[in-house]
C-alpha cells in the first residue's frame, strides 16, 4: 500500500522543527494563561514534595514562550532570503513580502477587531458605555499596530495582541535589517545583541519598568535576530557539509540538550529573588532573555539535522502541524475567550473569588480550550489560509464562483 504523502512533505525547504517548536509554544502560553485565569495547576501529588508530574514551572513561567514565537518569526522572514543567497530560491521582493504579510496577518486580526467592537464584553478595557473617541482611540491603535505605545491600549481590545504590534513594527525596519544581514550575517547578528542587550539594560535601570518600556519593538530586535541567525546557518549548513548524514546523531542530542536548557532556565529563574517592587517577568525580558532565545536558535539550527524520527515523527506529528497551522488565531482569541466567559459566569458559580471554585474552573478550562480550538480552526481554514493563499480579490471570485454553483444546482433540482 502506497503512503500517503503529506502536504508539507512536497513544499521545497520545509522545516517539521519550526511546527514542533510553534506548538509547544502555543501549549505554554496556554497554559499560562490557565493559571492566570483559573489558579490551577496541572500535577499529581503522590506525597509532600513529591510528584508523578508537575506542570507549575511551564504555568508560571510559560511566557518565555513569547520569545520563541518572536525567534521562529525571525527564522520565517529571513529564512527565504537565506535560500536565496545560496541560490536555492528566487530573490525576495519587497512588495510580494509585504503583500504576503498584510494577506497573512490583518484577515483573521480585522475579524477578531469587528466582532469585539460588537460584543465589548469580550475585551478588556473597552465597554459599550465608552466615549466613541475613546473607543476609536483603542481599536484605531490596534488596527494600525501601534497600541503599544500607550498604557491605556496596551493589553486592551486584543489582549494578546501587544505581541502583534512588536511584530508589525519589526516588519517596517525588517527589509534594512535583512540587507545587512545579507551583506555580514554574523557581524549584523553580533551588532543587534549588543545594541538590545544595552537598551534593556538602560531600560531596567530606570524606574519606568512598566509593561508599556517592555513593549517597545528596539528591546527585541536580537530576538529576531536569532531566529534570522538560525535560518542562515541552516543554510548554510545544507550548503557547506557533505556528510551532514553523518551528524544527525550529535544534532539530535544537541536539540534534545536544548530543550532540557530552557527547562533548567525556568528553574533558575523560579529562584532568583527580586528588588523590591520589581516582578520575576521583568528580570527575565530585560536581563535573561539571550540565554533563552539562544537555546530556541540551537534548537531550530540542531533539530532541522537530527534524525527523521525526532524532527518529524516528535516535532512534526500531525497534532503539531495542525496546532501550528491554527497557532495565530488560537493565539489572538484564547485570552479573549476566558474573560468573556468569567464576565457572563460560565459555567456558572456562586463563589468570590471564582477561582476558589474548581469545578467551574475545569469547566472554564475545557471550554476555553475547546472554543479556541474550535474558532481558531474556523478562522485559519475560512479565512486565514484562503486569504492568503488567493488574496482578497481572489477569494472574492472564488465565493462568487461557489455561489454560482450552488444556485445551478439548487436551480436544477428544483426543475
Amino acid at each position: 500500500m502506497e503512503r500517503k504523502i503529506r502536504r508539507q512533505d512536497s513544499i521545497p525547504g520545509y522545516l517539521y522543527a519550526l511546527d514542533g517548536l510553534r506548538a509547544v509554544a502555543l501549549l505554554m502560553i496556554f497554559f499560562f494563561h490557565s493559571w492566570q485565569q483559573t489558579w490551577i495547576s496541572f500535577n499529581i501529588q503522590l506525597r509532600p514534595g513529591v510528584y508523578l508530574f508537575n506542570l507549575d514551572l511551564i504555568q508560571r513561567f510559560g511566557y518565555f514562550a513569547i520569545d520563541a514565537f518572536f525567534v521562529l518569526s525571525g527564522f520565517g522572514l529571513f529564512y527565504p532570503i537565506a535560500r536565496s543567497m545560496f541560490k536555492e530560491a528566487e530573490p525576495v521582493d519587497w512588495k510580494t513580502f509585504f503583500i504576503k504579510r498584510l494577506r497573512r496577518i490583518y484577515p483573521a486580526y480585522v475579524l477578531m477587531l469587528l466582532i469585539l467592537l460588537i460584543f465589548p464584553v469580550m475585551s478588556w478595557g473597552t465597554t459599550k458605555d465608552m466615549a466613541p473617541l475613546e473607543l476609536f482611540k483603542h481599536f484605531g491603535s490596534h488596527l494600525l499596530f501601534i497600541h503599544t505605545f500607550w498604557d491605556k491600549t496596551l493589553g486592551t481590545t486584543i489582549s494578546t495582541a501587544w505581541t502583534m504590534g512588536i511584530e508589525v513594527q519589526f516588519y517596517v525596519i525588517f527589509p534594512l535589517i535583512a540587507w545587512l544581514f545579507k551583506k555580514k550575517p554574523g557581524w549584523s547578528f553580533a551588532g543587534l545583541l549588543v545594541v538590545s542587550q544595552v537598551l534593556r539594560m538602560i531600560t531596567i535601570s530606570s524606574e519606568n519598568t512598566s509593561m508599556v518600556m517592555q513593549a517597545r519593538v528596539w528591546l527585541y530586535l536580537d530576538v529576531f535576530a536569532w531566529g534570522m541567525f538560525a535560518a542562515w546557518l541552516v543554510v548554510w549548513i545544507r550548503n557547506s557539509i557533505q556528510k551532514i548524514d553523518r551528524l544527525r546523531g550529535w544534532m539530535t542530542a544537541i536539540s534534545a540538550a536544548s530543550v532540557v536548557l530552557v527547562w533548567y532556565l525556568m528553574q533558575w529563574q523560579s529562584k532568583i529573588t527580586m528588588p523590591q517592587g520589581m516582578d520575576t517577568s521583568v528580570y527575565f525580558r530585560m536581563g535573561l532573555r539571550p540565554l533563552l532565545d539562544g537555546a530556541f536558535a540551537l534548537f531550530l539550527v540542531s533539530a532541522c539535522y537530527s534524525f527523521r524520527f525526532w524532527e518529524q515523527k516528535i516535532w512534526g506529528n500531525r497534532f503539531f502541524v495542525f496546532l501550528s497551522t491554527i497557532s495565530y488565531s488560537f493565539y489572538l482569541w484564547h485570552q479573549n475567550l476566558y474573560i468573556f466567559f468569567k464576565r457572563v459566569n460560565i459555567p456558572y458559580s456562586a463563589q468570590n473569588p471564582v477561582m476558589g471554585d474548581r469545578a467551574a474552573m475545569d469547566g472554564l478550562l475545557l471550554l476555553c480550550a475547546a472554543a479556541s480550538l474550535l474558532i481558531a480552526a474556523a478562522s485559519t481554514y475560512l479565512v486565514e489560509l484562503p486569504i492568503a493563499r488567493y488574496g482578497y480579490l481572489g477569494c472574492l471570485k472564488k465565493c462568487k464562483e461557489k455561489i454560482g454553483q450552488w444556485l445551478s444546482v439548487f436551480g436544477k433540482r428544483r426543475g
